[in-house]
């Protein structure tokens, strides 16, 4: 899956290596991610550090995740001097922003602004010593940058993680079942792609995507040893078994 964000990233890196070519300017700049929960938001940023770094775009391929406690203090005068400290410590990097929007003022006793506020002349202070990744749901990251206009300016890129479809979705439990040394008889399989294609029509706007995955194959390794146990003592049970998801232990 993920094809749109591929194609995002194989573009930025081909900018890279032509401006390197060129001999001119090979700052990574810095990026917005829009996506739901669970699509790999911070697995890619991990990715484009590693590859900043593979082109020598970054000094180290480190990544700061952080959230909105990580930056915001509970008394006034102290928000600020915790948020450079945490981006001081991302320089060489990456730091990664989840859940940007959180950022978002909320009245008078929140200084979810000031940290904001700190980060945007940061921003321009260390291009090219680091890059900034901001993360978050589409519609609520767009109003976190409305709240300053200097936010849209110093941000390069935005790159759209979409949901997974369901045959993706199959694919990752698929891929995690072999992980496993687990095999799903066509009738497991049948019921599986059911299943996410159930969950895919009705998703909501907290469908978790490859989250959706993991907790769907914790449920059927629970069903299937559950099942085991009570077939373990009847006459003529097959070890072979023990690698087999049925289509009962997706019931």
């Amino acid at each position: 899956g993920l094809n749109s964000v591929k194609e995002n990233i194989q573009s930025i890196v081909n900018s890279i290596k032509i401006e390197k070519l060129r001999g001119g300017s090979t700052i990574a700049g810095h990026y917005i991610f829009q996506g739901n929960p669970g699509t790999g938001k911070t697995t890619v940023a991990r990715i484009m550090g590693n590859i900043f770094y593979a082109l020598g775009i970054l000094p180290s391929n480190k990544l700061i995740e952080v959230t909105r406690k990580d930056l915001v203090a509970s008394y006034v005068g102290q928000t600020a001097p915790k948020t450079a400290q945490v981006v001081k410590r991302a320089i060489g990097g990456v730091l990664f922003i989840d859940e940007a929007y959180s950022l978002k003022s909320g009245g008078a006793s929140d200084f979810g602004q000031e940290a904001t506020v700190t980060i945007l002349p940061m921003m321009l202070d260390f291009k090219g010593k680091m890059v900034f990744i901001a993360a978050g749901y589409p519609k609520e990251i767009q109003q976190w940058i409305d709240t300053n206009s200097g936010l849209e300016s110093r941000f390069t890129k935005t790159i759209h993680f979409e949901d997974y479809n369901p045959e993706e979705l199959a694919e990752i439990f698929l891929k995690k079942a072999a992980g496993e040394k687990l095999k799903l008889t066509p009738e497991a399989e049948n019921k599986m792609r059911e299943s996410f294609s159930d969950l895919y029509v009705n998703r909501s706007k907290n469908f978790a995507n490859a989250r959706e995955v993991n907790n769907l194959f914790d449920r059927v390794r629970k069903k299937q040893s559950s099942r085991l146990r009570e077939e373990l003592n009847r006459p003529g049970f097959d070890n072979s078994s023990l690698e087999l998801i049925l289509e009962s232990d997706f019931e």
